[in-house]
């Protein structure tokens, strides 16, 4: 029987099948209009699947009892990462150059980060690399997701290959910067209890 706690794990496992859509989407070269309404709808659960966690909780016992409720952070941010891998490599094979770079820079930053979090802080500071994991979601994440959503766009209302002369030389672009950084302001503001998480880490590590 469904119950309402379980409404936050619908959410967080929906991104998992999102990004399956644009994996299939990416082979057999859908429409980028496709694959930005599947990627931003995956981006809402993310949003979403918090304050509905909060709202419903699961009883105590119950959660403990479930692998995927355990290790919740730890599901919640593969599911991320799976929907973001997912929606760059479209963009990187469809919107070349601009997606190559993109995925390129996300990359080296997202391994650079991780290595420094994994073998220098978490065993020396454990919580200042707590509170790098946090920054890292919302200075890194929410700024690539805009700069997907950008890319989708450009590709979706430019005719032709995308290359650096025709795509600035395009009146849509600015159409596309304007929707993509107020994607970017909506999802940052949904997604503000991360920023919030950062302040109050920040606040206990200085303390």
């Amino acid at each position: 029987m469904v119950r309402k706690y379980h409404i936050a794990d619908a959410l967080t496992s929906s991104r998992f099948l999102f990004a399956l859509a644009i994996v299939v989407m990416t082979i057999v070269g859908a429409p980028p209009v496709w694959v930005l309404m599947a990627f931003v709808i995956g981006e809402l659960t993310d949003a979403a699947d918090g304050p509905a966690a909060a709202k419903w909780p699961y009883p105590a016992k119950l959660e403990q009892s479930l692998w995927w409720r355990i290790h919740k952070v730890g599901f919640d941010q593969a599911a991320d990462m799976v929907l973001g891998f997912s929606a760059l490599t479209y963009v990187a094979l469809y919107t070349y150059p601009f997606g190559m770079v993109l995925l390129q820079i996300a990359l080296t930053v997202g391994v650079i980060l991780q290595l420094l979090v994994v073998l220098v802080l978490k065993p020396l500071v454990p919580k200042l690399a707590e509170w790098v994991i946090l920054l890292r979601r919302s200075l890194l994440y929410v700024p690539a997701i805009g700069a997907v959503i950008i890319m989708l766009l450009l590709k979706t209302t430019v005719v032709g290959e995308l290359t650096w002369e025709n795509v600035w030389q395009s009146e849509s672009l600015k159409v596309c910067l304007t929707l993509g950084v107020l994607a970017g302001i909506v999802l940052a503001y949904l997604k503000r209890d991360r920023i919030v998480e950062v302040t109050r880490k920040t606040k206990r590590t200085v303390d």
